[in-house]
């Protein structure tokens, strides 16, 4: 009799052990699932910010070449005026695929941000302007605003707000102390 008793307590002892190991394994599958979900959306939400602020860097990169040939009187300083205007109407293209993108996936404010900067740049391609001076007057502060801001909001939501920089200033501001 005890053959049939050590023989049953074996056979459940290895069940139970055998439950145990694939509830473990069924755990850690799910939080490794878990965890590559959340890395893969991080990554995408990045990706988004990134080039969000690429376009917008495109379109001050632009505005900037352009106040700087007004002021000068001089002609396009390594690239010809059909470039300029391309990089410049493919960032704003760029700007409003990443309106929809950021609707999906980024925050309701990146998103109403985008939204305010495009309709801030489609009112002033009126051609209501007394010089193009003008117009990249009315142009640059909207977009340098916009991608600060922007880079603050990215730097929030994806958690880098450990900007060098910031560490530095602080570093500076308790040794004072």
């Amino acid at each position: 009799m005890s053959f049939w008793c050590n023989a049953a307590f074996e056979a459940v002892k290895l069940t139970l052990q055998f439950g145990g190991a694939l509830f473990i394994a069924w755990k850690a599958v799910n939080w490794a699932q878990t965890r590559y979900q959340k890395e893969k959306h991080w990554e995408r939400r990045l990706t988004a910010f990134s080039e969000l602020t690429a376009a917008l860097g495109t379109l001050l990169t632009v505005l900037s070449e352009w106040e700087d040939q007004e002021i000068t009187q001089r002609g396009p300083r390594g690239s010809t005026e059909e470039e300029l205007q391309s990089a410049y109407w493919g960032a704003r293209k760029k700007l409003e695929e990443a309106h929809s993108t950021a609707m999906l996936i980024l925050s309701p404010s990146v998103a109403e941000k985008i939204q305010t900067l495009t309709r801030g740049l489609a009112g002033n391609d009126d051609g209501n302007h007394q010089s193009f001076m003008e117009k990249i007057a009315r142009e640059w502060p909207l977009v340098r605003k916009a991608r600060d801001e922007i880079v603050g909001m990215g730097r929030l939501d994806l958690g880098l707000n450990s900007h060098p920089r910031a560490r530095k200033n602080e570093i500076k501001s308790s040794s004072k102390a």
